[in-house]
């Protein structure tokens, strides 16, 4: 008996990132307004773990997104989902990178908040799979 399917996964994993990359989007933006390096020094840590657990949120959600069976109107927001995702994450990692050359950059702020924004959108999709469309759901 397979206690954890490898789909299964994606929903455990994808929690702590999305924590972490809100939080560091924020002190990043409060941060730039402020010129506070105690936000800043808070934000760094928990980019380096956001961007490293959405390495593995993509992973078990391709993972998943080849394994869960699905009905044609869910794999319509599976791939929207996937889709967003990728763009969300490159956004934030423009952020990142903008971040560590510019310190208390707007535009790195700006750039964070709307990948803040992204995450809001992609977590409502990945909702939307579960709730109305019940995949990975045993029937």
């Amino acid at each position: 008996m397979n206690l954890f399917p490898m789909h299964s996964w994606h929903p455990m994993v994808v929690h702590f990132p999305l924590v972490a990359l809100l939080l560091a989007t924020m002190f990043d933006a409060m941060a730039a307004l402020r010129r506070g390096t105690r936000w800043r020094e808070a934000a760094t840590p928990l980019w380096w773990v956001g961007l490293a657990g959405a390495a593995a949120a993509i992973a078990t959600g391709l993972l998943a997104y080849g394994r869960v069976e699905h009905s044609d109107p869910a794999h319509v927001v599976m791939t929207l989902h996937r889709n967003l995702a990728y763009a969300t994450i490159a956004v934030l990692l423009i952020a990142a990178a903008l971040r560590w050359r510019r310190p208390y950059s707007r535009v790195a702020a700006g750039l964070g908040m709307t990948g803040a924004l992204g995450l809001g959108a992609v977590g409502y999709l990945g909702g939307e799979m579960v709730y109305r469309h019940a995949l990975g759901i045993p029937t």
